[in-house]
């Protein structure tokens, strides 16, 4: 018996590997004025990771991670590298993953959005963009809805409805209803005792008139393509959907994919 749950949770890590994108990447080797490295405190008091890779640009794009990811993630690095031709970029951990403080509770984690926003509103940026990969992707939907204070947001894989994504994930959810699970996860993501998963295709159309992107992979096995139509038919305009055919969920990104985010952001901000 002991042993068959040694190898579930050996299979289940090994999932988690995948899922987080738990393999590392060398650094951005192009060379840069500055990184600045610094935590910031929330507005319900939770100390955040922060890193400001500064080009010297006018503008900054905010890069926010997927659920058990965090700002070291190889895709973030890539997109950081990319996006530096005409951006500064800041990467940030949230609550409960990587260097910040505090749990995952799904609730409060639009206050860590605000606080890089407000950061990086302080430093006088002309045009402030956001792009979120799954979590990071619902967070960005509630902050943009709640605040109007960006100037566009790329969602990429993005759940309308978490609990949708049950059927292909309840490994996940499993790990997330109960104590042993969470404690499996929590070198990946500290979790409250009962978090839960917004619903961020109930606030979408709240975004509007902040220019929205949803990128999606055809071949994503936790977030379908429905999910993305779903997102995209309650938005308001303006708003666009992007089916990336061959895509996978976060990690597993492919060049059409960062090419897709530089050609928007560079249209949609001009």
């Amino acid at each position: 018996m002991k042993r068959g749950k040694l190898l579930i949770v050996g299979m289940i890590l090994a999932g988690l590997v995948v899922v987080g994108g738990c393999i590392s990447s060398p650094g951005i080797t192009e060379e840069i004025i500055s990184i600045k490295e610094l935590t910031l405190l929330t507005e319900d008091n939770v100390t955040i990771s922060v890193s400001h890779f500064l080009y010297g640009r006018s503008n900054v794009c905010i890069l926010a991670h997927g659920f058990m990811g965090n700002k070291q993630r190889p895709y973030i690095k890539e997109l950081s590298q990319r996006l530096s031709k005409w951006w500064d970029i800041i990467t940030f951990d949230f609550r409960g993953h990587g260097d910040s403080l505090g749990v995952y509770d799904g609730q409060t984690e639009f206050y860590d959005v605000k606080a890089v926003v407000d950061y990086a509103r302080d430093r006088g940026y002309k045009k402030i963009v956001l792009v979120g990969f799954s979590l990071g992707g619902i967070e960005g939907i509630y902050y943009a809805a709640k605040f109007h204070d960006i100037d566009a947001l790329i969602t990429v894989s993005t759940p309308a409805d978490a609990g949708i994504i049950k059927s292909t994930a309840k490994w996940l959810f499993w790990l997330l209803s109960n104590q042993l699970g969470r404690t499996v996860l929590q070198p990946l993501v500290r979790l409250d005792n009962s978090p839960e998963f917004p619903k961020p295709v109930t606030v979408v159309e709240q975004v509007s008139p902040i220019p929205l992107l949803v990128i999606q992979g055809a071949k994503d096995s936790f977030v379908d393509i429905e999910q993305a139509e779903m997102l995209y038919q309650q938005a308001k305009e303006p708003k666009e959907l992007v089916i990336i055919e061959g895509m996978e969920h976060p990690p597993v990104l492919p060049e059409e994919f960062y090419e897709t985010v530089e050609r928007w952001l560079r249209n949609v901000t001009r």
